[in-house]
């Protein structure tokens, strides 16, 4: 019969903000196509199947009660999913975006859309549906801190860690929480990748001036991947950012950052911005422990309305502990498993499906790829790992290559020495029980191989 008047509409909704704190409804009421099928049947129109359960789980009795009041009338509800469907709330989803959780009683309602930065956002990345756990809890808790005064305390905000391990969730958590509490601020977040092309455009079609004003007169400038300011052709975007972030700070305006590394590990910064962003506050997010394993696939579980038995749950996380990204990726297979076959979930299926997908995960690991990095974190060459210089800032590296190629690949000692110069057996083995033993010594020592391990396993 067609979709309800937008008076009807308030009126629904109005009685449904009766039922519900208006904080705990995720979304833009007014902009739900709500569709009256026949006299007593209503249909809801929602971007996915995702939306469409998360809606049916928490919202569909209270709906229900708020259509038959304002209605007068008997009715049922039901939630169609329509995955090509746009609106200025949910734009441009892809259909497997996984919708969020409301928000606690302590967080305002999400405002009407501001400009394109809710379009760069994904609604799951909230701080409510972030998991904390001993990785990540400072990180978390300035990134809150930050965000409830911006500009007051702790700027720069400068967040590193290896891919997956949450950067970008505290980023856009903080983007979410400043629309919903500070809605008169002008906020900008966006990728160091996309500050270096706008700039470059800026310049090439003679608009500098504007972009230089749209960036310094922002009160929360957020940009993830910093890292990529370098030198060569991005030089002088480099002296751009530099004289915005002098702007901002000066003018006691926020500044978040993310990095897959500290600052001063960051080569081609130069020395003053590396400087600046030692100012304020740096966190690092290291990968998650066992137990937050865990904790993150019962999250997903929930999402997919999923009973996953706990078996399951310590299986992926014994096997995976390289980024939050493949423990859901590893989940996403074993749940797609079932439902395709329409049958449970289970230790034996779950072992079974993810015999490729744990054996591949990290192939990529070859002794080559080892060198390459390990060189690039302590800033030598691969010629020189594979030399026979005994320097100590040469030989430490080269020892701890060796110990990782033994650790990652099925290469042999013989192999591993032809792959270090043609070094014999019994250097190879001396140099991987070295390094065992440091291992176990000394806690720095093994936080620094941590970090190495954790960019080899995402390709770091």
């Amino acid at each position: 019969m067609g979709s309800l008047s937008p008076d009807i509409k308030l009126r629904i909704y109005n009685e449904f903000l009766k039922l519900i704190a208006p904080e705990e409804f995720f979304g833009n009421f007014n902009n739900l196509d709500i569709t009256l099928q026949d006299d007593s049947s209503i249909e809801i129109i929602l971007p996915n199947a995702y939306y469409c359960n998360w809606y049916e789980k928490h919202y569909k009795d209270k709906l229900l009660l708020a259509i038959q009041s304002i209605l007068e009338k008997q009715c049922v509800v039901a939630f169609k999913a329509l995955s090509d469907y746009q609106s200025t709330l949910f734009p441009a989803l892809k259909d497997d975006a996984i919708p969020p959780a409301p928000l606690n009683k302590t967080r305002a309602p999400i405002p009407s859309p501001r400009g394109s930065i809710l379009d760069t956002l994904n609604p799951k990345y909230v701080f409510d549906q972030f998991v904390i756990g001993p990785c990540n809890r400072l990180a978390h808790a300035w990134t809150l801190a930050v965000t409830e005064n911006p500009g007051k305390a702790y700027n720069p905000l400068f967040i590193h860690g290896g891919v997956g391990l949450g950067k970008t969730h505290l980023l856009q958590a903080a983007c979410h929480f400043l629309l919903h509490k500070h809605r008169d601020l002008t906020i900008y977040y966006l990728s160091c990748e996309s500050f270096i092309n706008a700039y470059i455009g800026a310049v090439k079609s003679g608009n500098y001036e504007s972009f230089r004003q749209k960036y310094r007169s922002a009160d929360v400038l957020i940009i993830d991947d910093i890292h990529f300011l370098g030198s060569g052709e991005k030089q002088a975007s480099q002296e751009e950012f530099f004289h915005t972030f002098n702007s901002l700070h000066n003018s006691q305006k926020q500044i978040i950052l993310s990095s897959d590394s500290p600052p001063q590990d960051i080569s081609t910064l130069e020395d003053r911005l590396i400087s600046r962003f030692k100012w304020g506050r740096i966190a690092r997010i290291d990968p998650p422990t066992f137990e937050t394993r865990v904790a993150i696939l019962k999250q997903t579980a929930d999402w997919f309305k999923k009973e996953v038995p706990d078996n399951v749950l310590h299986f992926i996380a014994s096997n995976i502990d390289s980024n939050i990204r493949d423990l859901e990726g590893a989940l996403k297979n074993v749940i797609g498993y079932a439902e395709v076959h329409n049958a449970p979930i289970s230790l034996s299926s779950s072992k079974e499906v993810l015999q490729d997908f744990l054996s591949s995960l990290h192939s990529f690991i070859t002794i080559p790829y080892i060198q390459e990095n390990v060189g690039k974190y302590f800033n030598v060459s691969v010629a020189d790992i594979q030399s026979k210089k005994r320097t100590k800032s040469i030989s430490i590296p080269r020892q701890i290559g060796i110990y990782l190629s033994r650790v990652f690949t099925n290469s042999s000692f013989e192999e591993i020495g032809s792959a270090f110069g043609g070094k014999d057996h019994a250097t190879i083995i001396y140099s991987f029980e070295k390094i065992k033993q440091r291992l176990s010594k000394d806690k720095q020592f093994k936080t620094t191989v941590d970090l190495l391990i954790s960019g080899l396993k995402n390709r770091g």
